[in-house]
Parts: structure tokens; C-alpha cells; sequence
């Protein structure tokens, strides 16, 4: 099949949460079907990495730099017409343009956008089929900032809630096939009054990490629970994109109200953030209470088999967060609060162990680093879970069932 992939953020390298999606997306679907791609390219380091998304593509490979001053304009003005800001921020005439070249000249049979916002360049377009890989309800993504965050951003973010909802059901009703990363993200969207075919295509994990053989537990951290004979430092460890606010606030959070309750019980306990852009207020911890900010680094995975717990402790979070299940893949236990798990099938107690104030969290982190047994039974279980339901190769496979499916029954309605 050909199909037109349309992307709101340069998808390689793959280090960042939407771009590690759309990159696996991206080569899943090239594996089987001859792909061109439409995206928006907003750095200009990014420029560089379209001979590479060439490799993947049969088809064209068109980019269109968006400068973020031109963007924020259009999204201000989108919000004087009654629209969202985030219709207006991804959507430009030359964009267009180039969407509506790629569509003269050839012939698709599908058309898969990777994100909702990417969808307006097709929407009312009848005589091809569409997938809208919403990834999560992004809508209520603003609501949750909204509750975190003071006037005037509060009103701000309740109206673009409002209105890009307005937007999601439009968009679910015209476009009919809907992707979500997680079931409760469907479940949430059908609630809101999402429409159309709503299906479930879950995250997956690098195989080069799920290769790795599983890291044991250091038993000298365990010590019957006795911190007093803690001889070595125990290596708290956050991952994530740092100019995000969700994980901006996750991490504040964890240092001012968790991690001086975790130094109580064991004062050699050191967190390591992990992360590309850390803003300010993050790089202002470095040094402090036994907190790095190391900032971006060469490979995560020789900080993941260091660490001993891996936290996520989001207070706002949508879809299935990668830091989880990246950890979890290489046999480090995660502690995490309910918002950062809601997308993954975990077992508490089980699979993981959850949170959700900062004297739970606290003391959910002490659990694990002082009982082996819990200790172990979590790292082998949450593995196990990652290697059975979450490898790109199974993700690939079952995205082929659903791009398969979209087309069959788009040819039993038109005939």
C-alpha cells in the first residue's frame, strides 16, 4: 500500500516520547508499505536528519521548518477565530501546500496522521482513508495544567481544553479510525464523546534494551532493612524530557516533598535526572541535598543498569510514559504515582509499586530497597510484562492488522 505520513515533530532521532513513537510507527509501517512524509521540523539541527527519514521512505520526504514566532502568531489568531491554539500553532499555508502537492501526485491508498493536530490538512477529504494516532486525549492534558498553574495560564489552558476537545469529536466523527496508546486513553476519549472506529495501539520498547540481560539486585542495599549499615550510595534516577512541564513538575516535586523523606531512613540516597533542556529551575537543584542534573547524555542505558529504583512520581501525565517501561525492561523496579502508570496494565504490588503523596511514595521507595524478595519479584515480573506486551516488533504487527482493516472496510463502503 502507499500511504502519506503526516507528523507534527521531526521523527528521529527517536529521543523523546512522540518522537520515539512516530519513529517506530514510522519504520513499522516502511517494513510493509512505501511511505511518504509531511512533517513539521521545529530545530534546526533537525534539518539534518532528512537523508536518514529518506531510508525509510520510498516515497517523498517533505519537511517544513516552523518557526516558533510565526506559529505562536497563528495560534493567537486561530484563538480570535474561536479555535484552538493548537490548530492554529501546526497549520500553515505552506504546510498545506505541501500536503496538497503530495496529493495530486500520487495515488494513496491511506493516509495516517500522528497526532490530532496533523489531521486538519486532511480533514473533509472523503475519498481516502485515515488513521488519527491521537497517541492520548491531549485535550484534557491542558486541563490537568490548568489545575497546576496560576492565572492568567489557568484560563488559558481551560479554554484551549474547551476548544480542542470541540476539535477531537469533530475530527473523531470525520476521520473514523482513532488510535490511542493506551485503553484508558480510549475509554477517556469514547467518554468525552469521541466517535468513529477507537482502537488501541500501546508504546513499545527498543529491542536493544529488552537484549539486555536482566540487572540483579544489589543485596548490599538490602541489609534486613537496617539504613544504619548502608556502606555505598543508593542511586535514585529520573529520565525524561526536562522542557516538559509534566516532568518539570514531577521532579520538583520529588525533591522538595519526597526525597528528604527518603534521606531520613537512608541519607546516602542520591537522584539523578536524566534528561535533554532542563530549565532553570531544574539546573538550580544540581549539587543539592545529593540531586544531579546531569542533562542530556550518550546513552541512558548505562544510567538505567546503575540505578537502583527508577521514580516517576507525575502529577501530570497522559498516555503511556517511556521512562516507565524503559526501566522496567532492564530490571529496575519503578515507584511511580497512579497518573504515571494509568496507561500501562501493571499490577500493583506486583509489577510495580505506587505512590500517590509524598509520605506513600517515601515510603514505597524504602519498601523496595529494603526487602530482596519484593525487590526482585517486582524487577523479574515488570520485565517479563515489558518483553510480553510491549516490543515494537509485536506494535508493528498488530498496526498492520488495523491499517489492513481501515482499508477493507473504507472499500465496503464505497462500493
Amino acid at each position: 500500500m502507499k500511504i502519506l505520513f503526516l507528523t507534527h515533530r521531526t521523527p528521529f532521532p527517536p529521543n523523546k516520547g512522540e518522537k520515539i513513537r512516530a519513529y517506530h510507527i514510522l519504520t513499522q509501517l516502511a517494513k510493509s508499505h512505501s511511505v511518504s512524509m509531511a512533517y513539521w521540523v521545529d530545530s534546526p539541527d533537525d534539518i539534518d536528519h532528512v537523508r536518514m527519514l529518506r531510508k525509510f521512505c520510498q516515497g517523498a520526504v517533505i519537511p517544513t521548518y516552523l518557526n516558533s514566532s510565526s506559529a505562536m502568531l497563528r495560534g493567537l489568531r486561530s484563538l480570535c477565530r474561536g479555535r484552538s491554539f493548537s490548530e492554529g500553532y501546526f497549520h500553515s499555508p505552506k504546510f498545506q501546500s505541501s500536503v496538497d502537492r503530495l496529493l495530486r501526485n500520487e495515488h494513496y491508498d491511506l493516509v495516517y496522521a500522528f497526532s490530532s493536530v496533523m489531521a486538519q490538512s486532511i480533514m473533509g477529504i472523503h475519498d481516502i482513508p485515515t488513521i488519527v494516532d491521537f497517541v492520548d486525549v491531549d485535550s484534557d492534558k491542558w486541563g490537568q495544567l490548568a489545575r497546576f498553574k496560576s492565572f492568567p495560564f489557568s484560563s488559558f489552558y481551560r479554554v484551549e481544553q474547551v476548544r480542542l476537545s470541540r476539535y477531537e469529536g469533530t475530527l473523531s466523527s470525520w476521520a473514523r479510525w482513532n488510535l490511542f496508546v493506551s485503553q484508558a486513553e480510549a475509554d477517556l476519549f469514547k467518554r468525552l464523546g469521541g466517535s468513529g472506529s477507537v482502537a488501541v495501539l500501546p508504546n513499545g520498547v527498543d529491542s536493544d534494551l529488552l537484549r539486555l540481560p536482566q540487572r540483579k539486585a544489589r543485596s548490599s542495599v538490602m541489609n534486613g532493612g537496617c539504613s544504619t549499615e548502608i556502606h555505598r550510595v543508593v542511586r535514585l534516577l529520573f529520565v525524561g524530557t526536562m522542557n516538559y512541564y509534566p516532568n518539570t513538575d514531577a521532579v520538583l516535586y520529588f525533591v522538595r516533598q519526597i526525597l528528604p523523606l527518603i534521606q531520613k531512613r537512608y541519607p546516602q540516597a542520591k537522584f539523578e535526572i536524566v534528561g535533554r533542556f532542563p530549565p532553570r529551575a531544574v539546573r538550580k537543584l544540581d549539587g543539592v541535598g545529593g540531586v544531579r542534573v546531569l542533562g542530556e547524555v550518550a546513552d541512558v542505558r548505562s544510567y538505567l543498569i546503575q540505578a537502583d529504583v527508577s521514580v516517576a512520581p507525575m502529577r501530570i501525565a497522559r498516555g503511556v510514559q517511556n521512562k516507565v517501561l524503559e526501566a522496567m525492561s532492564v530490571g529496575v523496579p519503578v515507584v511511580a504515582t497512579s497518573e504515571a502508570v494509568k496507561g500501562i496494565q501493571l499490577a500493583d504490588e506486583d509489577e510495580v509499586l505506587i505512590g500517590d503523596n509524598p509520605q506513600e511514595f517515601a515510603a514505597q521507595v524504602a519498601r523496595i530497597l529494603s526487602d530482596s524478595t519484593l525487590y526482585e519479584r517486582i524487577a523479574s515480573k515488570a520485565r517479563s510484562r515489558v518483553m510480553e506486551s510491549y516490543s515494537w516488533k509485536d506494535v508493528g504487527a498488530q498496526l498492520n492488522e488495523i491499517i489492513l482493516l481501515a482499508a477493507s472496510a473504507f472499500r465496503g463502503m464505497a462500493q
